[in-house]
C-alpha cells in the first residue's frame, strides 16, 4: 500500500514523500516524483528514518511520571487515564491559586504540520493560558521586510533559478535546503553568476565568488553599495520616484559609507566590492537570497532592512528571497482565538530563562520543542525547569534533556502515525501527510492529546473536538489561494498555492518604505542603519546547526556528533593550541568544554561551533550555555550569533 506523506520538519524544503506500508509496518520512503519541488530527491536527513527514528528502541511509548529528582531521568510508567487526570488537576489547582496566565503553552516547530502545530492553541485559549511566542528564529528579518515591503513574500524558486545573478547572503543551502542548493547548481550550470556573502566559508561558498566579510557588518556593505549606486548615478530614478518613499533620506545616511570605510569595516577588498556592485547593476534579473542565521545578531533586523533596500535602487520590485509568506490560511480559525475572551500573557522565547526566573510560570506544557537544547543562556533555562514550584509536562518521542527535567512525559507520534498538512517557507506547494501506520505503543498525536485533555477538563466547545481531516478540508475550501479541491489533494499528495500580487506593497504608504514613519514610531528607526556590535571578550562565536540535524532533532540518531570549535590558523597559533585538544569556552553566561579543530573557513577573531546538540549526549553541556539571550528591537528576535567568548 502506498501513502502520501510530507515532511513536517522546520526546513525550507518540506519534502513530499510516497511511503510504502507492508502488513501495517513502514517499508520504504521515496520522493514524490510528481512534486514540482521535491522531484526525485529526498533530503539526506531521511536516511535511516524508518529504522533509527520511527522504530527506534529509544522511543517513548507510554506515559511516564517522575519518581526521582528532576533532571535525573527516573520515571515510572502510568496509564493515560492517570496522566490526563494529573495534568488537569495541576492546571486547575495552579490556575485557581496563581491565575490562568501561570499555566504556559510552549510549542514550536519541531512538528511544523499546520494542524498538529496549531490545534493545541485551541485548548490553551479555552483555559486562558499564557503563551511563549515564536520569536527566536526569523522574526527580526520578517519584521524588517514587513517595515519596508509590507511582507516577506518576494521571489520563488523557479524565478530565482532563471536569474542571471544570484547573491546568497548569510545562507548555506548546501546544508539548510538541499533542493535549493541543487537549484543553485543548475542555475550556475546554465550561466548564472553566484556570489556568496558569508563570514564562514561554507560548502555553498564553493559555488561562486565568496565575499567573506566580518560578522555583523552586512549593513555597512549594503549601505555602501547604495551610496556607490547613488554617487555614480547608477540607481533607477524613475522606479524610485514611483514605487518608494524616503529615497533622499536613505541616500543621505548612506553617504558616510564610502569604499574606504566599507573595506575597513567589512574586511573586504575595494576591488572585490566594486566588482560585486558592477555585476549587481549589470546582470539582470537578480535575486538576493537572505538567510536566517544572519539576522540572529544584535543588529540583525537592520542588516536585513539595509540589504532589502538594494533591489529598489536598481528598479527590482521584490528582488530578494527571505521566506515565502503566502498567508493562505485562516490562522485564527486554526488556533481557535475565539475560544478566549481573556487578555493572554505572552512571553518571549529568546529570554524565556528570565521569565522562569521571575516565578510567573507555575505549569509549563512543552510540545514540538526541546528548549533545554535549543534556547540561549542554557544554565538559566535549566535552573528554571528545575524549580520545585514549576510543574513540567513534556510531549515528545524521545527522552530529550527537556523530558529528563519533566514531571510528566507523554508519548508522541511521528508524522507517519497521524494526519496533517504541511506548507513550505520556500516553495508554494501544500503537502498532504496521511496516517500510514497506527501509533506505536500508547503514543498519541498532538490533536488526540488535546482533545482528550479538553474532555478531561470538562470543556464543551465544539472547536476543541473537531477532527483533523475536517479541519484540513475547511482550511482548503475556505482559502481562495489554494489551486484545487481537497479531492485532488488526496489523489496526488500536493496542491499549488496561488501567489498574491507582488506589485502591491502592504505598507501604510502602499510603497517600498526606504524611510518608514511607522517603524520610527515603534522605536525601530525610520531608516535602516549600521549598528556596531562589540564584545568585551576577544572572540565572536557563531553557532549554526549541523547539516545532519534540524535544530536539536536527530542528534540521538547521530551520537557521534560532539562539541567542536573551529578556529582560524592564526588564532590557533596565538592561543598555542593543537588540533584535537580540549579547551573551555567561557563568558558571562557560563562555560563549556569543546574539542579544537583548525579551519580556514573562519576569520581571525571568529569561532564556529554547532548549536542545539543535546547536552546529555555531549558531556552534559553545549555551546548554547554561552549563547546570549539578548532580545532584539525587531520583534523580540534572538541575537545568538552576537555571542562573545574567551578561550581557556
Amino acid at each position: 500500500m502506498y501513502i502520501f506523506n510530507s515532511c513536517p520538519r522546520d526546513c525550507y524544503d518540506t519534502c513530499s514523500m510516497v511511503t510504502r506500508v507492508r502488513m501495517g509496518k513502514l517499508h520504504s520512503i521515496e520522493p514524490n516524483g510528481k512534486h514540482p519541488f521535491t522531484k526525485k530527491m529526498l533530503c539526506p536527513k531521511m536516511k535511516d528514518l524508518i529504522s533509527r527514528h520511527v522504530y527506534s528502541k529509544e522511543r517513548v511509548l507510554h506515559p511516564l511520571r517522575r519518581v526521582g529528582k528532576k533532571g535525573e531521568g527516573e520515571f515510572e510508567r502510568i496509564s493515560w487515564k492517570e496522566a490526563l487526570r494529573t495534568v488537569t488537576d495541576e492546571i486547575k489547582s495552579r490556575s485557581s491559586e496563581f491565575g490562568t496566565g501561570s499555566v504556559v503553552q510552549y510549542g514550536y516547530a519541531g512538528n511544523k504540520g499546520l494542524i498538529q502545530r496549531h490545534f493545541p492553541s485551541r485548548f490553551f485559549n479555552a483555559i486562558g493560558a499564557g503563551k511563549v511566542d515564536d520569536t527566536i528564529c526569523s522574526s527580526a528579518g520578517a519584521k524588517a521586510l514587513e517595515v519596508m515591503y509590507g511582507s516577506s513574500l518576494a521571489m520563488l524558486p523557479d524565478e530565482i533559478e532563471k536569474c542571471r545573478l544570484i547573491i546568497v547572503w548569510g545562507m548555506n543551502p548546501a546544508w539548510s535546503s538541499p533542493h535549493g542548493y541543487k537549484m543553485l547548481k543548475r542555475a550556475s550550470k546554465a550561466g548564472a553568476k553566484i556570489y556568496v556573502i558569508d563570514p564562514i566559508k561554507t560548502e555553498t561558498a564553493e559555488l561562486g565568488t565568496h565575499l567573506q566579510l566580518r560578522p555583523t557588518t552586512d549593513a555597512v556593505l549594503a549601505l555602501g553599495c547604495i551610496n556607490h549606486l547613488v554617487e555614480n548615478r547608477l540607481h533607477n530614478e524613475e522606479f524610485l520616484e514611483l514605487n518608494t518613499t524616503g529615497f533622499d533620506r536613505l541616500a543621505e545616511i548612506a553617504k558616510k559609507f564610502d569604499m574606504k570605510s566599507i573595506s575597513s569595516t567589512t574586511g573586504l577588498k575595494i576591488g572585490a566590492i566594486e566588482d560585486f556592485i558592477a555585476d549587481y547593476v549589470s546582470m539582470r534579473p537578480s535575486c538576493i537570497m537572505m538567510g536566517y542565521g544572519m539576522q540572529r545578531n544584535r543588529n540583525g533586523g537592520d542588516m536585513v532592512r539595509a540589504i532589502s533596500a538594494m533591489p529598489a535602487l536598481i528598479g527590482e520590485k521584490r528582488g530578494f528571497f527571505y521566506s515565502t509568506d503566502l498567508d493562505w490560511y485562516d490562522v485564527d480559525y486554526l488556533e481557535g482565538t475565539h475560544l478566549t475572551s481573556r487578555m493572554k500573557e505572552h512571553y518571549g522565547m529568546t529570554d524565556f530563562g528570565r521569565t522562569l526566573e521571575s516565578g510567573k510560570v507555575k505549569l509549563l506544557f512543552v510540545y514540538n520543542s526541546n528548549p533545554l537544547a535549543t534556547l540561549p543562556n542554557q544554565q538559566l533555562v535549566r535552573k528554571g525547569f528545575m524549580r520545585d514550584d514549576v510543574f513540567v509536562v513534556v510531549h515528545d518521542l524521545f527522552m530529550t534533556d527537556t523530558a529528563d527535567c519533566a514531571d510528566l512525559v507523554l508519548p508522541a507520534t511521528t508524522c507517519f502515525e497521524h494526519f496533517d498538512i504541511n506548507d513550505s517557507y520556500f516553495h508554494q506547494y501544500l503537502g498532504l501527510n496521511e496516517k500510514a501506520i497506527e501509533p506505536l505503543g500508547d503514543c498519541r498525536c498532538n490533536t488526540d492529546l488535546f482533545r482528550a485533555l479538553a474532555s478531561e477538563m470538562g470543556l464543551t466547545a465544539k472547536a476543541l473536538f473537531e477532527e483533523d481531516e475536517k479541519i484540513a478540508e475547511k482550511l482548503i475550501s475556505k482559502s481562495k489561494q489554494v489551486d484545487g479541491r481537497y479531492e485532488s489533494f488526496k489523489k496526488k499528495g500536493f496542491l499549488k498555492i496561488k501567489v498574491p500580487s507582488r506589485d502591491i506593497y502592504q505598507t501604510p504608504t502602499k510603497k517600498i518604505e526606504l524611510y518608514s514613519a511607522s517603524a520610527e514610531a515603534e522605536g525601530l528607526g525610520g531608516l535602516p542603519m549600521h549598528v556596531e556590535v562589540k564584545g568585551e571578550l576577544p572572540y565572536q562565536l557563531i553557532t549554526p546547526v549541523h547539516m545532519l540535524l534540524c535544530r536539536s532533532q536527530y542528534h540521538d540518531r547521530h551520537p557521534e556528533l560532539e562539541p567542536v570549535v573551529y578556529i582560524s590558523p592564526k588564532d590557533m597559533k596565538n592561543e598555542r593550541l593543537d588540533p584535537g585538544t580540549m579547551v573551555t569556552l567561557r563568558n558571562e553566561f557560563g562555560e563549556t568544554p569543546v574539542k579544537v579543530e583548525m579551519s580556514d573557513a573562519v576569520l581571525d577573531g571568529v569561532l564556529l561551533s554547532y548549536s542545539a546538540l543535546w547536552p546529555k549526549l555531549s558531556g552534559g553541556s553545549s555551546v548554547n550555555v554561552l549563547a546570549t539571550d539578548f532580545v532584539q528591537r525587531y520583534d523580540r528576535c534572538s541575537a545568538m550569533n552576537s555571542t562573545f567568548v574567551e578561550i581557556l
